[in-house]
């Protein structure tokens, strides 16, 4: 499986386990698989690329540190719509107010969501969209 498709299985695995998964904006983020957890929206991207192996998102080097800005500032900003699986969008302007995991690309992808006790939540763009403050801001999660 490619890098991509660990970070989609990865967001995949947070879903399926979402009642383990609490909300908690703290630090440091917590880089395991083991049950139960707590973490943000930005701690639970920087989980997913953990655990399938691919580089920071945050570009911190996985010191447990960074949030949705630094992920702004690392990653190449791509034109909306054109995200693969795996990738990161994130909403708010700087430095970002949530952000979620590019789980299918599409007319309307699929991502998943960690904003609240309830998630991580497997859920439509659309969905998202319409709880989340403008700019809608596309990153490259592998570039």
């Amino acid at each position: 499986m490619s890098v991509r498709g660990e970070i989609v299985a990865a967001a995949r695995w947070g879903v399926r386990n979402a009642a383990r998964i609490h909300y908690a904006e703290s630090r440091p983020v917590p880089l395991r698989r083991a049950l139960p957890l707590s973490t943000d929206c930005s701690g639970f991207a920087m989980l997913c690329y953990f655990l399938a192996g691919a580089p920071d998102p945050a570009g911190l080097g996985y010191i447990g540190q960074g949030y949705t800005g630094n992920f702004l500032r690392h990653l190449p900003h791509i034109p909306a719509g054109r995200g693969r699986p795996g990738d990161i969008i994130v909403w708010g302007p700087y430095p970002g107010h949530h952000c979620a995991v590019l789980l299918e690309a599409g007319d309307d992808p699929l991502i998943a969501s960690h904003g609240s006790e309830r998630g991580p939540l497997e859920l439509r763009f659309s969905e998202e969209q319409q709880w989340q403050s403008p700019p809608v801001v596309w990153l490259d999660g592998l570039p």
